[in-house]
């Protein structure tokens, strides 16, 4: 389904990203982990459009996205839900989930949209005319995900929607993303959680100083006592 070829990628004249490969399968859930600065952001920028990389190829199904802009990604149905949840802090939850929708592919289908939304976090219907900045930080990351869902992604990608959170919100979190894929829903799901997104995900991959060091299933690395020792310290 994603299929990524000899990324490269930055800042300007700083790379971040030297020669990634990286595939996920239709119905996967895949799990980026590594520290903070090893690449995950950088990399989940470039596939939704964010960052033009400067060499290497980036396949979703027949699309070429490499160098195409956020909106060609949306259109072929690859969603990013960003690191800091991004939300409007001034405007609803009504209204930031109404913005998800906005694509003319996802602009027919917003109410069956929203009935799923809030089916899977029903809090956010309880709060749908409340200002998203006074909700806590998991109830944001919640509109985050729905604000996602608005745009119908056939790829969902997910950068660190741990960060910040209290346990249960996180647990909560993660509830929402089995389920999620168990619906169906491809994600590729970039942490520093490496526990917690290897336990939840089939195959993982290892990046650090923007090169995938390791990869494989995701039971294979968290029982791996090289591995564990080297890059999953945190388990």
């Amino acid at each position: 389904m994603l299929d990524i070829s000899g990324l490269v990628s930055g800042y300007g004249r700083i790379t971040i990203l030297r020669g990634v490969d990286l595939c996920v399968r239709e119905g996967e859930l895949v799990a980026l982990v590594g520290v903070n600065g090893s690449g995950k952001t950088t990399l989940m920028k470039t596939i939704a459009g964010l960052i033009r990389p400067t060499g290497g190829a980036i396949r979703f199904e027949a699309a070429e996205l490499d160098g195409r802009g956020c909106e060609r990604a949306v259109e072929a149905g690859v969603v990013l839900v960003p690191e800091g949840r991004m939300v409007f802090p001034r405007m609803s939850v009504w209204e930031n989930l109404m913005l998800g929708g906005v694509h003319p592919r996802a602009r027919a289908r917003r109410a069956a949209s929203l009935e799923r939304i809030f089916d899977l976090f029903p809090r956010l219907a309880e709060r749908r005319d409340q200002h998203a900045g006074s909700m806590s930080g998991g109830e944001q990351q919640m509109l985050a995900i729905g604000r996602g869902l608005m745009a119908l992604p056939r790829l969902l990608i997910l950068d660190e929607p741990s960060l910040g959170l209290s346990p249960l919100m996180v647990q909560e979190t993660y509830a929402a993303l089995r389920r999620l894929n168990g619906e169906g829903l491809t994600i590729l799901l970039a942490e520093q959680n490496v526990k917690l997104s290897l336990a939840v995900s089939s195959r993982g991959y290892v990046i650090e100083n923007g090169r995938i060091v390791l990869e494989g299933a995701s039971g294979d690395l968290v029982r791996d006592p090289a591995t564990r020792k080297a890059y999953l310290g945190r388990l």
